[in-house]
């Protein structure tokens, strides 16, 4: 598809970063455009910083929520009839020893990043199967949903690992229908966003707290990397990019090849995973 105008955009997580960029992307394509997210205020600046804040409707939504997403699904619905294109894009960040994260960390980054998905996928999908037009949901994963467990990243790296799954298998049962929606799986890598400040939309008593400088060295490293990434801007137009030539695949950057075949050579042979020394010498010749 390459007219937008007029078409209809869902954007869950659109109050910062990757989702925030999509929205106002969809935007200046003259879409219009449903923004979502728990952090009223970086909605509002979402809207405020849009080429067109008028083309963009800003809803207050948790998407752990399945009552709160099923609601927000029909009121889109009631209003625009259908969803030419559905972002599941919220996500958060837990990062950490895996048998020192609480359970509470754990359950709050599943039920968010994979939950967030399945209940976008629940809500939605059937919807746009009848809405007799044509429509793609896009699952924000990661490239840390195809790489080797990150050391300290078992959290985060989980949930991601999940929402590939869940996305190939919905791209596989979405082509035996005959309805026009398809799938497609969203695997940023370092990009500038306010994920690794994910804490903020969470009472201050429930903040992470890394207990040894090793965590600590490696939470500022990747932040690091990541800031120094592409833009969310530049991640939405690669997004649309591929969107335009009907890809499943979405890599804004394809940096991170060469571990993804390190990582399927050792399960080939039935070795080790890589260690972090291995894949920090990718990143470092790569230019990650």
């Amino acid at each position: 598809m390459s007219d937008w105008n007029g078409k209809t955009a869902v954007i869950t997580g659109a109050g910062s970063g990757i989702g925030s960029a999509l929205a106002q992307h969809c935007a200046a394509q003259g879409m219009h455009v449903i923004a979502a997210d728990i952090d009223q205020q970086g909605l509002r600046k979402t809207k405020s910083y849009a080429s067109k804040p008028e083309k963009i409707e800003i809803y207050t939504l948790d998407v752990r929520s399945e009552d709160a997403v099923e609601s927000f699904a029909k009121q889109c619905f009631n209003q625009q009839n259908e969803v030419n294109l559905l972002f599941n894009n919220a996500g958060v960040l837990i990062d950490g020893k895996s048998w020192e994260r609480s359970i509470k960390d754990w359950r709050w980054n599943f039920d968010v990043n994979v939950m967030g998905v399945v209940n976008g996928i629940h809500s939605f999908v059937p919807k746009m199967l009848s809405q007799n037009s044509a429509g793609k949901v896009i699952n924000t994963a990661s490239i840390g949903g195809l790489l080797a467990g990150g050391t300290y990243l078992a959290p985060y790296q989980g949930t991601k690992h999940a929402v590939v799954a869940i996305t190939e298998s919905l791209h596989a049962e979405l082509a035996l229908e005959s309805a026009p929606i398809t799938a497609a799986c969203l695997c940023p890598g370092d990009t500038a966003t306010g994920i690794w400040e994910s804490d903020r939309l969470r009472p201050s008593e429930e903040h992470n707290q890394l207990l040894s400088d090793a965590e600590q060295q490696m939470h500022e490293a990747v932040a690091g990397m990541c800031a120094n990434g592409l833009s969310p801007a530049q991640v939405a137009t690669a997004t649309f990019d591929a969107i335009e030539k009907d890809q499943f695949w979405i890599f804004p950057q394809d940096q991170f090849k060469p571990m993804l075949e390190l990582r399927i050579e050792a399960i080939l042979k039935e070795q080790q995973p890589p260690s972090a020394d291995q894949l920090l010498a990718i990143m470092l010749n790569n230019g990650l």
